[in-house]
């Protein structure tokens, strides 16, 4: 089964290291929403099994 993490950052041109974890989980459906969230950060990302799938949302 795949792993989903969403990561997000508050800068808004950010560097590999700017990321921070916000969610890791199995449910892709649960990840999807997380990752289109904006509270708090200015980007998010969506990685699947350690490989991003949405480099910025």
């Amino acid at each position: 089964m795949a792993r989903y993490e969403v990561h997000g950052t508050a800068k808004a041109s950010p560097a590999e290291g700017d990321w921070d974890p916000i969610l890791a989980t199995e449910d892709a459906v649960e990840a999807t929403r997380v990752v289109h969230e904006s509270e708090g950060t200015f980007w998010r990302r969506l990685l699947e099994d350690g490989q991003v799938v949405l480099p910025r949302v």
